[in-house]
């Protein structure tokens, strides 16, 4: 049997996702990430906030975001102690997550399929915060 999600739980999980205090948390981690990573040397958008574009969007397992992050602040490499900075909040928003898929959905699949959802609109937001002050500081520089 394949399992889907109703339209009534994405309803209920974009919702959520659209509150005040989840906009407004998405929106702060962006800002912290941006302040962390920056941007690459030709001023494009940084290679960490990429990859965790990259694996939101592509990952098959949750806990795949949630190893990755774990990945890049454990290594041993420059960007480790930018990754130590935002690691913990990404973690706790992606743990709001869980719990949120948890509450919704009462059948396991869908469960891990909400999960997912969350993630990738959750990461949407929290890039879309990135750029904007990406926009803002290059704003900046032009004006001055």
């Amino acid at each position: 049997m394949i399992t889907v999600l109703t339209p009534e739980l994405l309803r209920e999980a974009d919702s959520f996702l659209d509150t005040d205090e989840q906009h407004q948390a998405a929106e702060q981690l962006g800002q912290e990430l941006f302040t962390a990573f920056g941007t690459d040397k030709e001023g494009r958008v940084s290679t960490q906030v990429r990859n965790l574009q990259q694996m939101a969007v592509s990952a098959t397992r949750f806990a795949d975001i949630e190893d990755f992050v774990k990945n890049q602040m454990g290594k041993k490499t420059g960007q480790s102690q930018k990754w130590r900075q935002v690691g913990h909040e990404i973690l706790r928003q992606l743990e709001k997550l869980r719990e949120k898929a948890n509450q919704l959905a009462t059948d396991e699949k869908q469960r891990l399929l909400l999960r997912l959802h969350l993630a990738r609109g959750w990461v949407r937001a929290v890039v879309g915060a990135y750029l904007y002050a990406k926009a803002l500081e290059e704003m900046e520089k032009s004006n001055a």
